[in-house]
């Protein structure tokens, strides 16, 4: 079973363990598993967690990151965060741990409790409480890995929730164990035991703390959205990355924290080589005559390249699917947007829904379907076609070389390629598809003649 660490130092409890060294290392264990209705459960996930926390004027800041193992991860930049606590270990802000378990197709976010507990003071034998429509009572004092704990007992309107063993001095978790549904009421159980804990001298404490300022600094710089899901970064933020990356290494080096810059500098050389590898995709298609091609839309419809021709066109090659639907949904809700507000200057938008079913007979109609579910669901109003991946792969297909779609192809009145992006734009809600509508506007002006004005930016 992997394992998590925790450093952490504790200011109030005057009696604590805690309180003999500048800081003290936590393990942790965890598990996920699934089928527990039927007998004891399988584990689905692994996990463990590195944090540190120290003392600020106001309480602590806890600083941590996660790594799992099994069926879905964070990506990285979502793997470690910062939570302030006030002097009494309650939570008051920022991010806290959590899972991403990949439940049957779908990203599942899945919380725990911290392993620091801001409801240390009200243990002793017998206590009752309610919090958030919880009822919690200290059942009794119990020796749970060889230390004396308080075990309590969470249980809501549906029954007994949660097991919770906390050290009798000191507000630390010893052994979670939870009940977690998922999906339709799919029930799982949650496990965390602590294994050992030591003190952490007060030079090793600092280089910590030095080390998480330029982990946080750099996740700060990424800006990306919260409970981001996808891996890719931009071109700039990989530079970003790049630079941050061997001072990350030689700070972090002999400390808990260098597995999690591994992963930095594993990851880094794969989204480099598979941007290297769609820059030079970009470099064989943009300037060039498009391939010709056809569309069979989901209304019967047959579009052939002839007859888009002298037209500024947009292709979006994406995986549309009904089922798993995950966000950011291949951006298409900002896409059928920048379609309302072009198509009336001539811009021709169509989106293909790359699924190899449609190559054929007996399963195509089922792929059919369930674009129409989805093309319902988001209520898009550009047209989408069906493309069992070779129309795709005349323009190039990134997943040969571990790129993701979707494929943004625009193609000028001319006949020739202007711009091509492989994978998610990096937008802001307020400007949407801002990359692509800026190419969209210099087509629309070399179409109609550069003495005309080119139309104003979608807002």
């Amino acid at each position: 079973m992997t394992s998590l660490v925790l450093l952490l130092t504790c200011a109030t409890c005057s009696t604590s363990p805690l309180d003999d060294a500048p800081a003290t290392a936590v393990r942790y264990s965890g598990t996920l598993l699934s089928g527990v209705r039927n007998g004891e459960g399988s584990p689905v996930k692994r996990f463990t967690l590195y944090g540190l926390v120290r003392p600020t004027e106001s309480g602590r800041e806890l600083t941590w990151f996660l790594t799992e193992r099994g069926a879905g991860t964070w990506s990285w930049p979502e793997r470690f965060g910062q939570i302030t606590l006030n002097k009494d270990w309650s939570a008051t802000g920022g991010t806290p741990p959590r899972l991403l378990y990949d439940y049957e197709g779908a990203p599942t976010v899945i919380g725990f409790p911290l392993p620091v507990v801001d409801y240390f003071p009200k243990l002793m034998a017998g206590a009752q409480w309610m919090q958030e429509k919880e009822s919690w009572e200290v059942q009794e004092a119990v020796r749970k890995q060889d230390r004396d704990c308080w075990q309590v007992q969470v249980t809501t309107g549906f029954g007994k929730k949660r097991s919770l063993w906390v050290l009798k001095d000191a507000p630390l978790l010893v052994a979670l164990e939870e009940k977690v549904f998922v999906g339709q009421g799919d029930e799982h159980r949650l496990t965390l035991q602590l294994e050992e804990f030591e003190p952490v001298s007060a030079a090793d404490l600092e280089r910590h703390q030095a080390f998480c300022a330029k982990l946080i600094d750099l996740q700060s710089q990424l800006q990306r959205q919260p409970q981001e899901f996808r891996p890719e970064l931009s071109d700039s933020q990989l530079k970003l990355v790049a630079k941050s990356l061997p001072e990350l290494k030689s700070m972090s080096a002999d400390t808990p924290w260098s597995g999690l810059v591994t992963a930095i500098s594993s990851d880094l050389r794969g989204q480099s080589d598979r941007s290297s590898d769609v820059e030079r995709l970009k470099q064989k298609f943009v300037g060039k005559t498009a391939p010709s091609f056809e569309l069979s839309l989901l209304d019967k419809q047959q579009i052939s390249s002839d007859d888009l021709k002298g037209q500024v066109v947009v292709l979006h090659f994406w995986e549309y699917q009904a089922e798993p639907l995950v966000e950011p949904y291949g951006q298409i809700g900002f896409l059928d947007f920048l379609h309302d507000k072009r198509r009336k200057l001539g811009v021709k938008i169509f989106g293909v829904a790359v699924d190899e079913r449609f190559g054929q007979e007996q399963s195509a109609l089922t792929a059919a379907k369930s674009v129409g579910r989805l093309k319902s669901f988001m209520n898009l109003s550009y047209p989408l076609a069906g493309d069992d991946g070779k129309l795709l792969k005349r323009f190039g297909d990134p997943r040969e070389s571990n790129a993701k779609l979707p494929l943004w192809v625009v193609i000028g009145a001319d006949g020739k390629i202007a711009h091509y992006h492989s994978g998610l734009y990096t937008i802001n809600n307020d400007e949407g598809l801002k990359e692509l509508d800026q190419k969209l506007i210099e087509k629309i002006r070399e179409a109609r003649g550069k003495a005309e004005p080119a139309p104003a930016p979608a807002k």
